[in-house]
């Protein structure tokens, strides 16, 4: 399999050639209106770090360490109108997962076909995207809101340190378990526990999946300082720059991701037939790459010389099928070239023939 930088250098082609996907990160991390004000409100200098695995739509955030006092738990909803949060929470969860099972779908659908039906996959995949979504909010939304209550109470968020630790690998365990479950939703076209069964058995297996997922953190780890010092420390500036840049990152992790699961699971379909020299050779004829050039250089070449008397041979090369011209007969050659045809040619001498026209 490719390596890792392989992987993500090509996910960062085909998430240039997908833009209009990149809105969907980039509509989660302006969603998050918490760490917003948190880095707006921040004033001063700072670097953090960050570790995460692409387990659902990756923004900004995944990469920005956001400065905070005390203990926090991120619940996956706003909690910025806390009375309303038994009606803001069901529509935000809505929302999201209507986004999300449309995303994801998108990214595989433009892998395999080279296009997309957002709203076909959004509507075909909503349920169990939608369970997927409410799932950590169920776990996460009551411990929030009891930090919330306790610190408003006291002053100071009773929660130990040992807890703290304990919830911090149990993430990090289920994580791993079952980040490749909403990319086998989609490649699949399977259930939900079906997913989930497969993305547990790719993680026990280990090896390339064990592999891309310490590339994935150490990906994160290394961009987290920079991104968090830009964002945070000069918000007028770096805040607009890091949500448009953060969201087509986002989307490159997602895109690299997803063929690394297809490629992984036996029950899904190819999307990638990688060469020797890490290249795709099932890339389309528009892919940036230099047999991509060769091809459209062919087809301009070809159409110039259809009309000039030349056939066309084609070939089969890399996947993708290429043309070379081919000069015609001399009769066929000059016919196309602008003689007359037979019929017409009756009692007409060409220029410079000293014969006759036949009568």
């Amino acid at each position: 399999m490719p390596a890792f930088t392989t992987r993500l250098g090509d996910g960062w082609r085909r998430a240039r050639r997908s833009f209009p996907l990149a809105f969907v990160p980039l509509l989660f991390a302006l969603a998050d209106v918490e760490k917003l004000r948190a880095v707006t409100a921040f004033d001063g200098v700072h670097v953090g770090f960050r570790l995460g695995l692409p387990a659902s739509v990756v923004t900004l955030w995944q990469f920005v360490s956001v400065p905070q006092s005390g203990v926090n738990v991120d619940p996956g909803v706003p909690l910025s109108a806390l009375p309303l949060v038994p009606v803001s929470v069901p529509v935000f969860l809505v929302v999201q997962a209507f986004l999300t099972a449309g995303y994801f779908g998108s990214v595989a659908e433009r892998l395999r076909t080279g296009e997309y039906r957002f709203v076909h996959h959004a509507t075909a995949h909503f349920l169990p995207f939608l369970v997927l979504t409410a799932l950590p909010v169920a776990v996460f939304l009551p411990l929030a809101l009891g930090l919330v209550e306790s610190g408003a109470a006291t002053g100071e968020p009773a929660v130990s340190v040992p807890f703290v630790v304990l919830g911090f690998l149990l993430v990090v365990v289920v994580s791993y378990l079952f980040y490749a479950t909403p990319y086998l939703l989609v490649l699949r076209g399977s259930g939900l526990v079906d997913a989930a069964r497969g993305s547990y058995a790719l993680a026990v297996a280990g090896g390339p999946y064990l592999s891309y997922s310490v590339g994935v953190a150490l990906f994160v780890l290394a961009v987290s300082p920079v991104a968090s010092a830009v964002v945070v420390t000069v918000p007028v500036l770096g805040l607009p720059v890091g949500l448009a840049v953060g969201s087509v990152l986002g989307l490159t992790v997602n895109v690299a991701t997803m063929r690394f699961v297809a490629d992984l699971d036996r029950e899904s379909p190819t999307v990638a037939d990688w060469g020797d020299d890490g290249t795709d050779r099932r890339a389309p004829p528009d892919a940036e790459t230099a047999d991509g050039e060769r091809h459209a250089e062919h087809v301009a070449e070809d159409e110039k010389r259809a009309t000039t008397g030349f056939s066309r041979r084609t070939r089969v090369s890399a996947g993708y099928s290429v043309s070379r011209p081919r000069p015609l007969p001399a009769r066929r050659a000059g016919r196309c070239a602008g003689w007359p045809s037979r019929t017409r040619r009756r009692g007409r001498r060409r220029p410079g023939s000293s014969r006759p026209p036949r009568r």
